[in-house]
C-alpha cells in the first residue's frame, strides 16, 4: 500500500476493497494469535494502523477464542469459540455505507431464491420493493447483522464498532418507524433512496437500493452513521461499543494504468462458451485450489482451447509453459499465437502493410467482373456475387478475403514466412473476416440485409502484433506449443504429466455445435475448398464433431479423458445447462482418480446469438469450476 499523510490524516492507497478487508481479518488473526485460513497471497496492513487496531481493540479480540472461517465464504468470518458465536467483520474505506451479507449485492434470480420470491424482471421487483418497503428492509437487515457480533471499521472517522445482538432475539425494526423512496415506480431509473421519517424529526436516508440496467446485480447498502442513532433511540433491538483509533485513516482504490497488457490484445469475436467476461474468476479459482498465481505455475495446457482467451491470459500472467488445443482448426489458428517466439514482428508488420496497401486498391465491385474469380471460394460461396447468393460477407470483402488468403498460402510455400508466421497472418485475417460478417453472432445463418459493420472494409489490424507477449521473461523463453486434435487424439501420445495444470472447457450443450456455427471461419482458415450444402452452406463432410455435444456420449467421453490426463491439477469449466449433472462430475472425477474434488460456482449471464431474441435466452446460468488433483 502507498502512503501520504494530508491535514493529519494518514492515506494509504489499495489494490481493492477485497484486499482492506482481507487484511484486517489477517491483522485480527496475528493479535488474536490464531490461523489466518486462505490460500490466497496478502501482504499485511501497514504497521501503523495494525498497531492502532491492536491498541484499541486488541484487548477485546485477545479474550475471545477465534478461529477463522473467512475462507470458506460463509456468512461470518470468526467463529468466538468460548460461547460459539460467530463474528462478522466490516471495512469502510470512506463514506458511510455497509452492505448485508447474503442479499447485499447479487442478480435477480439469486435474491429470488434467497428470498423465496418470484419476480421474472427488474420492473416487477421494483414494483414489489415500493409495495413491500418494510418487509424488504426487514431482510436487509437481518442479513446485515445476522452474526451474534458485528465489528465494523470505520477508517476514515476513526472508529471501530462493535455491534452486539441480544440474546436470541429476532433483529427488528420499530413499528413506530415509517419509510418513504425518493423515486416512484415511474422515475426510478437505477438508485432509488430509501429516506426513515422518524429520527429527529426529520428525514435521514437509511440506504440506498441500486437496479443495474447494464448488467444483472441488485445492490442494497445501509448508512452506518443513521443505523446507530436508530440503535441509540432504541429504534432497532442492537447494541454496540464504540472504539476510537488514535489516528484517521483514508484508503482508496488505486487507479490501474491503462497499458498494453490490462486487457486482452484483440477482442475475440463473438463465441459461443466464451470465457472472456469469466477470466477472473477462473484466475482466482486457480489461485484458490492450488495456492499459487499464474507466475508460480510450472505449466498450463488449455486442451479445449477456443479462442485461446483463458491461455493468453495465464501466459500474460506470468506462465512460461503453455499448451493450447483446439479441434476445430480456426481455433487452433487464433489460440496459438500469443507471444513473439519465433515471430519476426518486424517483417510480419511490413508484410501486413503491404497486403493493407493492396487491399485498399480494390475499391469498386465493377472491377472484379474483369478478374478471373473461378479460384475465389469465399467470392464465390460466401457473397451475394455466388450462384447461392449468401450473404455472409459482400462481394467486395469476399473478394479481399481469398487475395489474402492465397497471398499467405503463398508466402507459407515460399517460405517468407515460418509456421508461426503463417499461423499469426492467419489469425488475423480471421479476426478481420470477424469484424465486417453480416451475421446476427454466429455463422449458423446469414443477415437478410447487411448490416452497418458489414458494410466496411477489410483490413488486417497490425495492433496485435504490438501486444504480444515478448518471447523472453525473467531470463526465461515463454515455450507456447499448439495443436490441432480432438482431446482423445491428443492423449493417445501425451498424458500431460509435464503440465502443472490442465484446464479443460468443452462443449456445455448438444445444440450448439461450433462445427456447424462457425463454419466459415473454419473453411477460410482451413481453405480447403469443400462441398457446401443447403441454404446456408454448410461444410458437408465434418470430422470436427465433438462427443462432448452427445446426450449419449458426454459421460462416457468424460471418463475416458479424465482417467488419461496425469497432471498434477485438473480444471473443467463447466455450466448448469450443461449435459451432465454437477453432482454426476464431480462424482466422476472421484472414480477416474482425482482427489480433493471442489466445485466453484459463479453466475453470469449466459451467451446470446441474438441481441434481439426473447427474454429467454438471455437468462442468468451458473458457470462451475471443476477442481480435482492427483496423489
Amino acid at each position: 500500500m502507498k502512503r501520504s499523510v494530508l491535514n493529519g490524516m494518514i492515506k494509504y492507497t489499495c489494490k481493492n476493497t477485497e484486499q482492506l478487508g482481507i487484511l484486517v481479518e489477517k491483522t485480527m488473526c496475528d493479535i488474536a494469535g490464531v490461523q489466518f485460513n486462505t490460500k490466497r497471497k496478502y501482504d499485511r496492513l501497514p504497521e501503523d494502523v495494525s498497531d492502532d487496531i491492536s491498541d484499541t481493540i486488541g484487548p477485546v479480540l485477545k479474550r475471545m477464542k477465534l478461529q477463522h472461517i473467512g475462507n470458506l465464504n460463509t456468512e461470518c468470518d470468526f467463529l468466538d469459540t468460548s460461547n460459539n458465536s460467530k463474528l462478522s467483520i466490516k471495512t469502510i474505506m470512506s463514506g458511510n455505507k455497509i452492505c448485508p451479507q447474503n442479499i447485499g449485492q447479487c442478480s435477480l434470480v439469486s435474491l429470488s431464491k434467497k428470498l423465496s420470491l418470484e419476480w421474472s424482471t427488474r420492473d416487477v421487483f421494483k414494483r414489489y420493493f415500493l409495495e413491500n418497503k418494510n418487509q424488504m428492509l426487514q431482510n436487509y437487515l437481518e442479513n446485515c447483522f445476522c452474526c451474534d457480533t458485528t465489528i465494523i471499521y470505520k477508517f476514515d472517522k476513526g472508529c471501530v464498532y462493535v455491534i452486539h445482538r441480544k440474546g436470541g432475539e429476532r433483529i427488528m425494526f420499530s413499528d413506530e418507524l415509517s419509510f418513504t423512496t425518493s423515486k416512484d415506480l415511474e422515475t426510478w431509473n437505477e438508485s432509488n433512496t430509501i429516506r426513515l421519517n422518524k429520527l429527529d424529526d426529520k428525514p435521514k436516508s437509511l440506504g440506498e437500493i441500486q437496479i443495474h440496467n447494464n448488467r444483472d446485480c441488485i445492490k442494497f447498502r445501509f448508512n452506518i452513521d443513521v443505523l446507530l442513532s436508530m440503535i441509540d433511540k432504541g429504534y432497532i433491538n442492537l447494541s454496540y461499543d464504540v472504539y476510537n483509533l488514535k489516528t484517521k485513516y483514508k484508503f482508496k482504490v488505486e487507479k490501474k494504468s491503462v497499458d498494453k497488457m490490462t486487457k486482452l490484445c484483440f477482442q475475440s469475436f463473438n463465441y459461443i462458451g466464451s470465457k472472456m467476461k469469466l477470466l477472473d474468476f477462473i484466475k482466482q479459482s486457480v489461485s484458490d485450489y492450488t495456492g499459487k498465481s499464474y507466475k508460480d505455475i510450472s505449466g498450463f495446457a488449455d486442451i479445449c482451447s477456443g479462442t485461446g482467451v483463458v491461455a493468453f491470459d495465464v501466459m500474460r500472467g506470468g506462465c512460461n509453459t503453455i499448451m493450447t488445443n483446439d479441434i476445430q482448426h480456426y481455433a487452433y489458428v487464433v489460440s496459438s499465437v500469443w507471444c513473439k517466439t519465433n515471430v519476426d514482428v518486424d517483417k510480419v508488420k511490413r508484410i501486413i502493410d503491404d497486403m493493407n496497401t493492396r487491399l485498399s486498391t480494390i475499391t469498386d465491385e465493377s472491377e472484379l467482373e474483369m478478374v478471373n474469380t473461378e479460384d475465389f471460394f469465399v467470392y464465390k460461396h460466401y457473397t451475394e456475387a455466388g450462384p447461392d447468393g449468401r450473404l455472409y460477407l459482400t462481394s467486395l470483402n469476399g473478394y479481399k478475403t481469398d487475395v489474402i488468403r492465397q497471398n499467405i498460402e503463398e508466402l507459407y510455400r515460399s517460405k517468407g514466412v515460418n509456421e508461426k508466421e503463417y499461423r499469426l497472418l492467419l489469425k488475423l485475417l480471421l479476426y478481420a473476416v470477424a469484424s465486417v460478417s453480416n451475421i446476427a453472432s454466429v455463422y449458423g445463418a446469414y443477415l437478410k440485409n447487411y448490416k452497418k459493420v458489414a458494410l466496411k472494409n477489410l483490413v488486417l489490424n497490425v495492433d496485435l502484433l504490438n501486444n504480444l507477449v515478448d518471447n523472453v521473461r525473467d531470463n526465461r523463453s515463454i515455450e507456447h506449443t499448439s495443436n490441432n486434435k480432438s482431446i482423445v487424439e491428443l492423449l493417445e501420445t501425451d498424458d500431460l504429466s509435464k503440465y502443472e495444470v490442465v484446464y479443460m472447457d468443452p462443449p456445455y450443450v448438444a445444440n450448439r455445435s461450433y462445427h456447424d456455427n462457425y463454419h466459415v471461419l473454419e473453411t477460410i482458415s482451413r481453405y480447403d475448398n469443400p462441398k457446401l450444402k443447403g441454404k446456408t452452406g454448410l461444410r458437408d463432410v465434418v470430422d470436427t464433431k465433438s462427443k462432448f455435444c452427445s446426450k449419449r456420449d458426454a459421460f462416457e467421453e468424460f471418463k475416458l479423458v479424465l482417467s488419461k490426463i496425469r497432471s498434477k491439477y485438473m480444471f473443467i469449466s463447466y455450466s448448469s445447462e450443461s449435459i451432465v449433472s454437477k453432482e454426476r462430475m464431480m462424482e466422476l472425477m472421484t472414480t477416474t482418480g482425482w482427489s480433493d474434488v471442489k466445485c466453484y460456482e459463479k453466475e453470469y449471464q449466459r451467451f446470446k446469438s441474438n441481441k434481439n431474441s426473447d427474454e429467454k435466452q438471455s437468462k442468468l446460468v451458473v458457470e462451475y469450476i471443476f477442481c480435482g488433483k492427483r496423489n
